[in-house]
């Protein structure tokens, strides 16, 4: 039982000891010599996320594609909206996302294979002029391909959609069908 008491008392002490303990030590400027305080660099901004590889681009397809796809199952396209860039959302109401996926939604097609599937990128991801971020392909899934136009903006270092389109078709015979969302 005493041992249990000194070692918890040691630990407490170690606690409240906290914020000194991560302290670093400095020494005194030696006599006639001025301290000299480390020059502090101004915080550089944060670099745009840009995907590092395809396993990120990947993502923001199938996570795009998903938020689509629970708005269609709901009927409720607020959260869809509004994981959008500040422009996406201006131009776009619930209620206006609702009326262009309409076909879609009465056409049961389910995206929800989108998560397991990998998809096939038509062209590697690129920024264009006004630094928006492109992805161009398909999810080979059955009995319906999901063919997908996405674009991205980087709002305070996050990816936000400012484009979605996406469309089904029979595959693999690849006739259009589906809905398509323009900027």
């Amino acid at each position: 039982m005493r041992t249990v008491t000194i070692l918890l008392a040691a630990m407490l002490a170690v606690c409240a000891a906290g914020p000194g303990l991560a302290q670093t030590q400095t020494q005194a400027p030696a006599p006639g010599k001025k301290k000299v305080a480390a020059p502090t660099a101004p915080a550089a901004p944060a670099a745009p996320a840009w995907p590092a590889n395809a396993a990120q681009a990947i993502y923001l397809a199938r996570s795009t594609i998903m938020a689509l796809q629970q708005a269609v199952e709901t009927g409720n396209f607020t959260v869809l909206r509004d994981v959008g860039s500040p422009g996406f959302r201006a131009q776009n109401t619930a209620a206006d996302l609702a009326i262009r996926f309409q076909a879609l939604r009465h056409s049961g097609a389910d995206l929800t294979a989108v998560a397991v599937v990998a998809p096939q990128l038509s062209t590697p991801p690129f920024l264009d002029p006004q630094k928006q971020l492109h992805l161009v392909g398909l999810f080979p899934t059955q009995p319906l391909e999901i063919d997908f136009d996405l674009s991205f903006e980087n709002v305070d270092n996050r990816w936000r959609i400012s484009a979605i389109g996406v469309t089904t078709a029979p595959a693999p015979k690849g006739q259009e069908g589906g809905d398509k969302v323009a900027k």
